[in-house]
């Protein structure tokens, strides 16, 4: 039913800052919780209830605020103030709860306030004040103040406070002071004050002044600070928060005063200055904004006006040149100045003009928020009655990070960090308040330290940046001299299977014995490089094994890569001899060193004689081959690897290296003799050497399998699944595949994932399957894998801890150890770091850096972006040197997947970003079960369903059906194949005509209210010139217009004229008679919000300015 207005209430036009509210209060249901302001007054003595009630009628008629609503009159959001009502002021007797405890009547006088803070707010509905007393005692009550924020901010509360208190005491209030009423303040401040609507000159021109500077300060500037949460952003933003103490002590104060003082700036801008630093350190940027509530009281008729008057104006902290402490305090000062000059520009006009993206899921320009304030707690002594308010947490958070701190009585600076609980655990942001302490100290003891100097960790460093996997154990031989140890042991087991044969550990040592010796043969000796290009089989390993026997360096070529690829390694190498399957393939420049790999089987003819294991063994040692074996520090293979410059790199691992990390691994996931691995990967991808060596070193049986393994689905189920296969490794796209065949792991299988990151929704299926599920990371420079973690359903997906022998170190930009939770580059040492790569002297001084820890000693830079969790373990983040942005979000890409693959009808997806260095745009390209992606609205429903889990800037916004997602070598998504391919969903960017009589009836009020000739039913209406509160009114028309209520975040998740239809045909049936008004009235109840407290605030959409007749826009302004 619809709120009828008073005949006797008076309109008003409502402020900018209102709308922005009033917009979020119809956008998310959270929002009105972050704007609840609430005091609390323990009240002692002789308390009159009566009086007390008495005395808030007297406030109420004070001050109209109090008594105003918001509501649309004629599409226009309206300040309703309505004549003679009151707040009322409910008992809740405690008295009787648990007389004889305390304690008790504690918690329930705590849950009993918590649950009022938390209370829903109907703006449509005045009063917006409630009160609530609580009766604890004869002689102790508390009074619970509680008001939405669109009618009260910070220093108005403490006027009704003021107001209130002498109301009690003194029976009334003065006429002579009577206040200038918010409504007046609303029109005068919209710069219209003559009978005609023209603009006060004077305030236009300062207007324009400060839209000047806005422009010049904010230009270029980031609007997105990415601190390191704990979870994932929700795709809208909740504002449930919480707060985090924090305090420096009368004394520290006094010191903190005396430095400021001393260097010209005030206490405000060394407490923002510290803030500053702990932002740009914990999140690497160092140009960021920070929002600064102002109280937008600057004309002394304010001074006792109740109403939502302050601002929030973001301030610029540029820190790109390094400064030190004390330069950035004064340069903050100097950029204050230039703030509070120019805070008069509400912060809705402030988004208007610099039009950053939409982002439902966050605050637009900055995310965090710092404030100075007057401090609300004080204490009187009325008249028979002790008075002590205190702030009242309503817990909230209208951003992701805001410090609140005040000046309490005994000189100490007091408050907190108010934080987003969707986002931050209490941990990290105790770990944010230590991090504070730190760099006051480090102001106060030495502000010419570089910001980049500043100790974040204190003293030592944080431990947790540093982890070490522990001792290896009894060292083994070198991979060779292992394997003939092990064919002592095992002689008749077997070693390797094939498509074709299988080979027995005796059998195996004799082949490569006999192949070794045609190597040497052709020309290949100790230290020599050969070039291995064979179809995949048991002469793999036989070709493998035989460059080692021969102490030569094994480089890996895959048969099916492109010719100039292999032609450039090949150059590089300049291997001695190169085996190939097909000599024909090998290039005319290295053809004449090519031995055929049938040469290095034994003679054909009647079968080879299997040798006694003695005999193979003593072959093993005999001459011709080169005596002795393999050093630790020679290098066994050289992987090449993708370059940025399109050059493959040559990455020389050592026998020391390959030795330890296959003790390490085997180690850590207990594999031994009874095992058989099936072994998937082409041998130009480094951990196709786990699968070929790892079973060969603990005895068991490693199974071949040829090239097409990876290309089917079914075949790859069907090889996972045949007899005894004990374990695999592959990639997630590979692991994916075969779960889409239905393939499902027996009890104690052993499941290894890499090569890229496991997506979540991928890691939970395997998780719940019977396998032992590894999610192993690790680059080529660091021998194979570096971590392990063990994959269990439901718990999120890291790549866990070292392996045993390594040691991590994740560290900022100038390879300082950073605090536990921040993001930062992971660097490896350990035995498994390479040696270098070929030829290439300067990338490799760039990448393999000089251990601080350890002299002589040295780290890879991984290039990896990762952070230690609470629990120690090492989350993946992303690519420090590949962040790809779209609209100004750093674009995970892993998320989109995630998101795609849980669409119903969906197989197998993929995502990237499209012209990343131009109009980047995510596009997403997915493999249906049946036909799925057939339908005609198949983009528009799958966009729908993104929208309720992805935030916005992560939305597609193109769609391909594909046959099948493409698969490079390596089994890794080829990213570079996707563009180009498949099939456009959604017909590109034609512009698609209404077809339908709702379709029609809303694209007619689109080009309305937008002003334009025609519409697409997939245009976006932010994209055509639509804003916030324009988006509301056309909410509202249909609501009046067309019978249907579509919720505000509902539209903003997919603003299109196809979804805004659907929806009003779902509720009509047959929607082609939807043509005209339903004749609806357009007076309507604004839906319910909950509520909570607030120091500052801006919001998440631009607000437009209202313009009223006889009237220009008024502006007003977001926050205290």
């Amino acid at each position: 039913m619809k709120d009828r207005i008073p005949p006797d209430a008076h309109l008003f036009p409502a402020s900018p800052g209102q709308e922005r509210l009033w917009f979020l209060d119809r956008m998310n249901a959270t929002a009105s919780r972050a704007y609840t302001l609430a005091l609390r007054l323990d009240l002692k003595g002789a308390l009159e209830h009566t009086t007390l009630q008495a005395a808030l009628n007297r406030v109420m008629e004070r001050h109209e605020a109090l008594r105003t609503a918001l509501r649309q009159v004629d599409g226009r959001l309206t300040q309703v103030v309505v004549p003679g009502i009151t707040a009322g002021l409910p008992l809740v007797d405690l008295t009787d709860t648990a007389a004889d405890d305390d304690e008790c009547r504690r918690r329930e006088l705590d849950r009993l306030l918590g649950q009022e803070t938390r209370r829903p707010w109907n703006l449509a509905q005045p009063p917006l004040l409630r009160c609530l007393l609580a009766r604890l005692a004869d002689d102790h009550h508390v009074l619970l103040l509680t008001v939405h924020h669109a009618v009260c901010d910070g220093l108005s509360l403490q006027i009704v406070l003021r107001d209130l208190l002498q109301a009690y005491t003194q029976g009334g209030l003065d006429p002579d002071t009577e206040p200038l009423q918010f409504a007046d303040y609303v029109v005068w401040n919209s710069g219209a004050p003559d009978d005609d609507g023209t603009p006060d000159p004077q305030w236009a021109a300062r207007r324009r002044r400060a839209r000047d500077h806005w422009t010049d300060t904010l230009t270029g500037a980031p609007h997105i600070l990415e601190l390191p949460t704990d979870r994932r952003r929700p795709a809208l933003q909740s504002h449930a928060g919480a707060r985090v103490p924090v305090r420096l002590a009368p004394a520290y104060a006094d010191r903190l005063r005396d430095w400021s003082a001393a260097h010209g700036v005030t206490p405000f801008t060394a407490l923002l200055t510290a803030y500053v630093v702990v932002l740009s350190r914990t999140s690497g940027c160092d140009d960021l904004l920070v929002g600064l509530p102002v109280a937008g009281r600057g004309h002394p008729d304010l001074s006792g006006t109740v109403g939502y008057l302050a601002n929030t104006c973001p301030l610029r902290a540029d820190l790109r040149t390094d400064p030190t402490l004390g330069d950035l305090s004064r340069t903050l000062y100097t950029t204050l100045t230039g703030v509070l000059d120019h805070a008069d520009l509400p912060f809705g006009e402030l988004v208007d003009l610099l039009a950053p993206p939409r982002m439902p899921e966050r605050n637009p320009l900055f995310q965090v928020l710092f404030g100075l304030q007057q401090d609300v707690r004080r204490s009187w002594d009325l008249p028979g009655l002790h008075v002590d308010v205190t702030d009242a947490d309503c817990g909230s958070a209208r951003v992701d990070l805001s410090l609140f701190l005040f000046e309490d009585r005994s000189g100490a600076f007091e408050g907190f960090l108010e934080y987003a609980t969707a986002l931050f655990e209490h941990s990290t942001v105790e770990r944010f308040a230590d991090q504070l302490h730190r760099v006051l100290n480090q102001l106060l003891r030495d502000a010419d330290v570089p910001v980049s100097a500043v100790d974040l960790t204190g003293a030592g460093g944080d431990t947790t940046a540093r982890i070490d996997g522990g001792p290896l154990e009894q060292p083994w031989p070198l991979v060779w001299p292992r394997i003939v140890e092990i064919a002592g042991r095992h002689p008749d087991a077997e070693a390797v299977r094939d498509e074709r044969r299988a080979l027995d550990y005796t059998t195996l040592l004799a082949r490569v014995e006999t192949a070794a010796a045609r190597l040497h043969r052709a020309g290949a000796g100790a230290g020599d490089r050969v070039a291995v290009c064979v179809e995949r089989d048991a002469d793999t390993v036989v070709a493998l094994l035989a460059c080692w026997r021969l102490r030569a360096v094994y480089v890996p070529l895959d048969p099916a890569a492109p010719p100039p690829r292999r032609a450039m390694i090949l150059d590089q190498a300049a291997p001695a001899v190169v085996v190939a399957t097909d000599p024909a393939t090998v290039p005319d420049a290295h053809r004449a060193r090519t031995l055929p790999a049938a040469a290095l089987a034994p003679d054909t003819g009647a079968p080879p004689a299997r040798p006694s294991p003695a005999a193979a063994r003593a072959a093993v040692a005999s001459a011709p081959l080169p005596a002795g074996g393999a050093r630790p520090p020679d290098t066994a293979y050289l992987m090449f690897t993708s370059g940025s410059t399109g050059r493959p790199k040559g990455v020389a691992v050592s026998h020391a290296s390959l030795t330890s990390f296959l003790h390490a691994l085997t180690g850590r996931i207990e594999l031994g003799p009874g095992d058989r691995w099936l072994a998937l990967t082409t041998t130009a991808f480094d951990i196709s050497l786990l699968e070929l060596l790892g079973p060969l070193v603990t005895g068991a049986t490693v199974v071949v399998a040829p090239a097409s393994a990876q290309r089917g689905a079914v075949e790859l189920a069907d090889r996972l699944s045949a007899a005894g296969i004990t374990v695999a490794q592959a990639t997630p796209a590979v692991w994916r595949l075969a779960l889409s065949a239905g393939w499902q792991p027996r009890q104690g299988f052993t499941l290894l994932s890499g090569g890229e990151a496991l997506p979540p929704d991928l890691a939970d299926a395997l998780a719940r399957t019977p396998a032992d599920v590894h999610n192993l990371y690790g680059p080529t420079e660091t021998t194979i894998w570096s971590c392990a973690a063990t994959v269990r359903p439901g718990e999120p997906v890291t790549i866990g801890h070292p392996l045993p022998g390594t040691r991590v170190l994740v560290a900022d930009a100038a390879l300082r150890p950073v605090p536990a939770g921040v993001c930062g580059e992971l660097l490896i040492g350990g035995p498994g770091v390479a040696t270098g790569y070929l030829g290439d002297p300067r990338r490799t001084a760039a990448r393999f850096v000089p251990d601080p820890d350890r002299t002589g000693e040295r780290l890879y830079r991984t290039g990896d972006l990762v952070r230690v969790r609470p629990d120690g373990l090492i989350e993946f983040v992303g690519r420090a040197d590949d962040q790809v942005k779209v609209r100004g979000h750093r674009i995970e890409l892993g998320e989109i997947e995630a998101a795609l693959h849980a669409l119903p009808g969906i197989r197998h997806a993929a995502a990237t970003v499209l012209d990343p260095r131009g109009a980047a745009r995510i596009a997403a390209f997915l493999v249906a079960d049946g036909d799925a992606l057939d339908a005609p609205d198949a983009a528009t429903a799958l966009r729908g369903r993104l929208a309720q889990v992805l935030p916005a800037a992560y939305l597609p916004t193109e769609l391909y059906a594909l046959d099948a997602v493409p698969l490079n070598p390596n089994g890794k998504v080829d990213r570079r194949a996707l563009p180009g391919s498949g099939r456009r969903l959604d017909g590109g960017h034609e512009r698609v005509a209404p077809s339908t009589g709702a379709e029609r009836a809303v694209a007619r009020l689109w080009c309305e209210l937008l002003g334009l000739p025609e519409v697409g039913i997939h245009d976006d209406f932010f994209g055509l010139g639509g804003h916030s509160m324009l988006a509301a009114r056309l909410l509202q028309r249909i609501d009046d217009d067309l019978g249907t209520r579509v919720p505000v975040a509902e539209f903003f998740i997919e603003p299109t004229v196809a979804r805004l239809a659907r929806t009003v045909g779902q509720l009509h049936g047959d929607d082609t008679a939807l043509h005209g008004p339903h004749g609806r009235t357009t007076q309507h109840t604004e839906p319910a919000s909950p509520g909570q407290p607030a120091p500052a605030d801006d919001w998440d959409f631009p607000a437009v300015r209202r313009t009223v007749p006889g009237q220009v826009p008024v502006h007003q302004e977001v926050v205290q």
